[in-house]
């Protein structure tokens, strides 16, 4: 470990939370941008599997 005196241990705790919280900030943007890109894809899937299979009228519905 580093010999530093006790205001160079608070110095770098203080930088590694600054640092944590940068790259905590830039992850929840990228993840945002990655929900805003895979969005089409998931509508494109949704609607596409909706095609293939749609859904059943229930029989409650039938009776009448």
């Amino acid at each position: 470990m580093l010999n530093l005196p006790e205001s160079g241990h608070l110095l770098l705790s203080t930088l590694h939370g600054q640092v944590f919280s940068l790259i905590q900030s830039v992850l929840k943007v990228f993840h945002r941008h990655l929900q805003v890109l895979l969005h089409p894809l998931q509508l494109l899937l949704f609607h596409s599997e909706a095609e293939l299979h749609p859904p059943q009228a229930s029989s409650w519905c039938l009776e009448g």
